[in-house]
């Protein structure tokens, strides 16, 4: 869609050396460089929630380059020579592995503040702070010019599925161990 590729031209039409390492780096704290932070920070912290974590942050990983095969999206600068690859990325589009786990990212840390303190400013700094990741996440691919916006959107609809999958499967587990004592 043609709009897709504006906000793209758009966005590069702002770049900079600075920018895009700035942007590199965003995409590397909303991907694995954030899992694996977080993992280790949950696993010392709270370790059945790490292997939760972790096989819905690997799984979808799985899953999304499954996907990425079989509907075999050209990214953006492949497709159109009015972008640039200001990342030297390969492959497909589509769906966006680094939105998926940006939001699986979100979703879990989000979910281990809110589970282990009542108190508000925790709660609105972990929300407001990994809304931010995750949005910067998601720009950061399309000034790169490695997505379309289509892609980001459905990255982040499958890394929310996930989540949500997963956080319900313990929170269903914890209420079985409770009858079980």
């Amino acid at each position: 869609m043609k709009f897709e590729v504006d906000i793209i031209v758009g966005l590069q039409s702002v770049a900079s050396a600075g920018l895009t390492v700035f942007f590199e780096i965003i995409s590397l704290l909303g991907s694995y460089l954030g899992f694996i932070i977080v993992f280790l920070i949950f696993f010392i912290l709270r370790r059945k929630l790490s292997y939760v974590f972790g096989v819905c942050f690997l799984g979808g990983v799985g899953l999304n380059y499954i996907l990425k095969v079989l509907i075999g999206r050209d990214r953006p600068y492949v497709a159109h020579p009015e972008i640039a690859n200001l990342s030297n990325t390969l492959g497909e589009s589509m769906p966006s592995s680094h939105a998926l786990c940006a939001i699986i990212l979100a979703i879990f840390v989000c979910y281990f503040v809110f589970t282990s303190t009542k108190k508000p400013l925790p709660r609105i700094v972990a929300a407001t702070g990994m809304s931010i990741l995750a949005a910067l996440t998601f720009v950061s691919r399309l000034y790169l010019g490695l997505h379309y916006l289509t892609d980001i959107l459905l990255g982040a609809i499958i890394g929310a599925i996930i989540a949500c999958m997963g956080i319900i499967w313990m929170q269903k587990r914890k209420v079985k161990d409770a009858k079980q004592k």
